[in-house]
């Protein structure tokens, strides 16, 4: 057997031991009552983390030459009937997905060392990094949806701790609260969808007892007409077999897609993000570039179809109802986060919402039919986001806590490897040409654009006009923060040499310039502009091993896209270069109402409070109405009926033998005249 091959039978160590490094952290400071040598939990956490990397580089290029997906399961619970299974499943989809999330984790880890090392929490704050990267690698090789609905539970509860690991700051404890009750609505959605696609599928999964519920896979087989989800589904809608209809079908993805709508911070469940940002900057980074928020695309493209349409079933379509609601859901989102974003000054806010506006695109990618071009972005943006919130990160440690982009400005001599990463990260993010946003980006717009839905030519430009967005909000917080004067008041820590606080900003600098290039291949990329001809991209080739399909470069599409990105940067760079954020202040007084529309971002927490306090109120008058007076009234007639009976019968509780007969001879007599007079007679 070959190393490779014994890799991918060992892939389960990939997951493992970030959990096992998670507790050995946790006992050993239970042990040493918090004396365990920092350096040793770091050691622990890096070392698991790194070698889940090493495996899933040797994972990604034996799939690359071979494409053959690799599961293997155990049984966790056997009936009769059916058996749920847990295991592993690697594939080309989920060993990108492996490197995307081991690579960030690892130089996020890294970079914690630096930014952590005075806190007094850095133990802990270590060992929970190791178990919230374990549960998001075991959601990315779950073999059905069962085990990774478990898997995103894990997620949701590590993000919890993560978020509010400064747990004696008041707005922490709020935001880790928020955040987990977000996810609950969404998670709930997420599971009432899991019972009622079983539910419709149960017949095929009964007379397939041998294999476990809700697979994705078939072990021996694999295809679409394997026992998978869609070999599941394509039997539950022949009428000889089953009763789901299409439409049913669409009414349970968009039940479910409420889990990837709070996982990936999808409006109208997207609330939660920004808040996370009073957790560390580490985790920030990492909740927002390659774990957490990548969750919800991730079960999508893994579930694909499940949002097919169906109608044909031998031909299964994207363009279905259910996708046209992704689709749609993700525009909306992804162009509300970016007028958000125009406003913000805290400088890792306003990277949340430009999170949460790319999260946006990717979902378009999807819904519009450009499965590998959501999935391309996805990967694209894993890396320079995490760089551009590492970048935030050295610079509030640079200025000892400050995260006002008011108090900044005049920096990029000072840091200058901080300020040269997130110059990168921000050309990548504005989809400048030649670096890694610009391929990724454009092929979502260019299939937003092909796209034949509902109001298709609305959503594409609306993509485009926000690529322009993008742009400028981007280049406007490049500018407050490294251009111009020094603004604020705090003693600025300069940069002499790369340490643990930029090494890993260079390191994501590289796949933030070339990842584009190469999941594109440059060299067909120009060869295929203008041409109607489709071109299948390295990328999609890989992720679309069983079934590649053809990426037509839309030339129009990606020249708008290009031009309103130029645009958004030439009017940041006219009005922030050296002006700070007067701007902000001039439209302040000329039109104050639109600016605080998007600077209280468009009021969504104002309005959830405002429902909150109108059920709480309405509950209240029920419950003085309803409850009070109804249900107790109600309660205390039938004790007083039976308190009044109890008084009646106390009487003939005397104790005395000659009193109970003849109550008995009495009962006896009365049942006697009973069946005498009604029942025995004719």
């Amino acid at each position: 057997m070959s190393d490779v091959a014994t890799c991918l039978l060992n892939s389960h160590w990939i997951v493992l031991l970030p959990f096992l490094a998670g507790a050995l952290i946790i006992l050993g400071c239970s042990l040493f009552k918090d004396k365990m040598p920092k350096t040793l939990c770091m050691g622990i956490s890096i070392a698991a983390v790194f070698y889940g990397f090493l495996q899933s580089l040797l994972i990604f290029n034996e799939l690359r030459q071979t494409p053959t997906p690799y599961m293997s399961d155990i049984d966790w619970f056997v009936s009769d009937s059916f058996k749920i299974t847990v295991g592993i499943l690697v594939d080309n989809l989920a060993s990108l997905m492996l490197i995307v999330v081991t690579l960030v984790s690892l130089l996020v880890q890294i970079y914690t060392h630096g930014y952590m090392r005075e806190d007094p929490g850095y133990r802990r704050f270590y060992s929970y990094l190791s178990l919230f990267t374990g549960s998001m690698l075991g959601l990315v090789i779950s073999t059905n949806l069962i085990q990774m609905f478990i898997f995103w539970e894990l997620v949701g509860v590590c993000s919890y701790l993560l978020i509010g690991f400064w747990w004696n700051k008041p707005s922490a404890a709020a935001a880790c609260v928020k955040a987990f009750v977000v996810n609950r609505i969404g998670d709930f959605g997420f599971l009432i969808g899991i019972l009622l696609l079983l539910s419709a599928t149960y017949g095929f999964w009964h007379a397939h007892a041998d294999h476990g519920l809700l697979m994705f896979y078939d072990p021996q087989v694999g295809g679409i007409d394997g026992v998978t989800l869609s070999g599941a589904i394509k039997w539950a809608l022949d009428p000889a077999h089953g009763t789901l209809t299409q439409s049913f079908l669409t009414a349970i993805s968009m039940i479910m897609f409420l889990g990837p709508m709070a996982k990936s911070a999808q409006a109208p469940l997207h609330v939660w993000l920004p808040d996370a940002m009073e957790g560390p900057t580490p985790i920030s980074a990492l909740i927002h570039a390659a774990t957490m928020v990548a969750a919800g695309i991730y079960m999508v493209a893994r579930a694909y179809p499940i949002w097919l349409d169906w109608t044909n079933i031998a031909e299964p379509s994207t363009a279905s109802a259910g996708l046209a609601y992704v689709a749609w859901i993700g525009g909306i989102t992804a162009f509300m986060a970016a007028t958000i974003a125009l406003t913000q000054f805290d400088i890792k806010r306003a990277l949340a919402w430009s999170t949460v506006s790319q999260l946006g695109y990717m979902f378009v990618g999807l819904g519009c039919g450009g499965y590998s071009a959501g999935m391309f972005h996805l990967t694209t943006h894993a890396f320079f986001k995490a760089m551009l919130f590492l970048c935030s990160g050295a610079v509030i440690h640079a200025l000892h806590g400050e995260q006002d982009m008011r108090q900044m400005g005049g920096l990029f001599g000072k840091v200058k490897y901080t300020a040269t990463c997130f110059l990168i990260g921000t050309l990548a993010i504005s989809g400048v040409p030649g670096f890694a946003g610009f391929f990724s980006k454009d092929e979502i717009i260019g299939t937003a654009f092909a796209w034949q839905g509902p109001g298709h030519e609305v959503l594409a430009w609306l993509m485009v006009f926000t690529a322009g967005m993008t742009a400028y909000y981007m280049f406007r917080m490049f500018f407050m923060t490294f251009t111009g004067t020094y603004r604020g008041s705090a003693h600025v820590h300069e940069e002499h040499k790369p340490d643990p606080l930029t090494v890993p900003l260079l390191v994501l600098a590289v796949p933030s310039i070339a990842a584009g290039a190469v999941g594109a291949d440059l060299q067909q990329f120009i060869a295929h502009i203008g041409s109607s001809e489709g071109y299948a991209s390295p990328f999609s080739n890989f992720v679309h091993f069983m079934h590649p399909h053809a990426e037509v470069i839309n030339m129009s599409a990606m020249t708008a896209s290009t031009v309103f990105s130029l645009v958004g940067i030439a009017l940041a760079f006219a009005l922030y270069y050296k002006k700070g954020f007067a701007l902000d202040v001039a439209i302040e007084k000329k039109i104050p109402a639109l600016y605080r529309f998007s600077l209280n971002k468009w009021y969504w927490d104002e309005l959830y409070m405002a429902v909150t306090n109108f059920l709480l109120t309405a509950f209240k008058q029920v419950w003085e109405c309803v409850d009070k007076h109804v249900i107790d009234n109600i309660v205390n007639l039938q004790r007083y009926i039976f308190l009044g009976f109890g008084h009646l019968l106390k009487y003939s509780e005397n104790g005395r033998g000659q009193s109970y007969a003849l109550t008995i001879f009495a009962g006896v007599a009365l049942i006697g005249l009973f069946v005498y007079f009604f029942v025995s007679s004719p």
